[in-house]
């Protein structure tokens, strides 16, 4: 039964106004320290699932390792003027350089310990772990290597290319910077992989393919004309990552764009990307833009386009690489129908 509040007497009313009151605050501050205790616990929630998530996300660029030749590339980076050089330079394990000359044909036997070098032997000491030589292929150069384990490789101008002086893992390894042809020894216990830059590798396990991964360019493309080979690429971004994969046939070529994280298959001739090879350069249905990136490696020349001519239009042909630039120059009047002036001081090419 509740009390009858109009019958109490004052005092008894007044104490029962206070209790009242009293009891009234303190459930107000009862309320409020539970608000605050579940707005913590709240806060620290959500500053617990930001930094899981920050902890992640750091953590995220590292679930790709880096295997050693890539860790070997990444802290022995070197200076881009070999572009400019005048010879071809093979840097050996123990970082000793030997200027290789105009063109190279290297050839590793079994071991790695020796080097046959434009057919003289160059011995070199190996010890346990990974060691590494390099080759750097300046613009107008070219190369031929034999690796220890029988696979030949071609490069391109304005290439380099670091690999073991032998093959002692379980996986064959290179690492490059450019444009090469590679025809792989089979050995489907160890298979061989091409690794580049923004974590785009090719493994084989005997095939023959190209890879141009130059750093200034767009694209990463990867054209097989022989056996198979698997592209991947490690795409990061902040919130999620994967793998793009794709399995390539015979004329079949893989080009990824960096800028979108593409990576788009296509079918076509890919004869003329092997051309190079074998002393000349074949291209069909290329924007001029295109050819003149590659004719700009070989003979180390710069063009200069006018606004007015088309980027978008295709041409054909063909060019001997041993053939002197006035030539070239020549043959491009010739396929385009527009003026080509050389300056030999500025050692620029205007098309107009």
């Amino acid at each position: 039964m509740y009390p009858n509040f109009k019958f109490l007497p004052k005092q008894s009313k007044a104490d029962l106004k206070a209790r009242i009151s009293n009891s009234i605050a303190l459930e107000k501050q009862r309320g409020r320290r539970k608000k605050l205790r579940i707005l913590s616990l709240s806060t620290a929630a959500v500053i617990c699932i930001f930094l899981g998530l920050t902890i992640t996300f750091k953590k995220e660029p590292d679930s790709v390792k880096a295997s050693a030749i890539e860790q070997f590339a990444n802290s022995s980076k070197t200076d881009a003027s070999f572009e400019k050089s005048n010879q071809v330079k093979l840097i050996l394990s123990n970082q000793e350089s030997v200027m290789v000359g105009d063109s190279a044909t290297i050839a590793y036997d079994a071991s790695g310990n020796k080097i046959n070098v434009n057919n003289k032997q160059i011995n070199q000491k190996t010890s346990l772990g990974n060691q590494y030589n390099t080759i750097l292929v300046p613009y107008g150069k070219r190369a031929h290597l034999s690796l220890a384990d029988g696979t030949l490789v071609w490069l391109n101008s304005g290439t380099k290319l670091i690999y073991p002086t032998s093959f002692n893992g379980e996986s064959r390894e290179v690492y490059l910077e450019g444009e090469g042809i590679f025809d792989v020894a089979h050995n489907k216990e160890k298979p061989f992989f091409v690794r580049a830059a923004n974590n785009y590798n090719v493994r084989v396990l005997g095939t023959l393919f190209s890879v141009s991964c130059y750093s200034g360019d767009a694209k990463i493309s990867t054209a097989l004309l022989r056996g198979k080979v698997k592209v991947a690429y490690a795409k990061k971004g902040f919130f999620s990552s994967d793998t793009l994969q794709s399995v390539l046939s015979p004329g079949m070529i893989a080009a990824l764009d960096k800028k979108q994280q593409t990576l788009k298959t296509t079918v076509q001739d890919v004869e003329p990307l092997f051309s190079w090879r074998k002393g000349y350069y074949e291209f069909s249905k290329e924007k001029l833009p295109l050819v003149l990136d590659k004719l700009k490696r070989y003979y180390n020349v710069g063009f200069v386009m006018n606004k007015d001519i088309s980027q978008q239009e295709t041409y054909s042909g063909a060019f001997k690489l041993n053939d002197d630039l006035d030539k070239v120059v020549e043959t491009l009047e010739a396929t385009t129908g527009f003026e080509f002036v050389y300056d030999p001081e500025t050692r620029n090419i205007t098309i107009r």
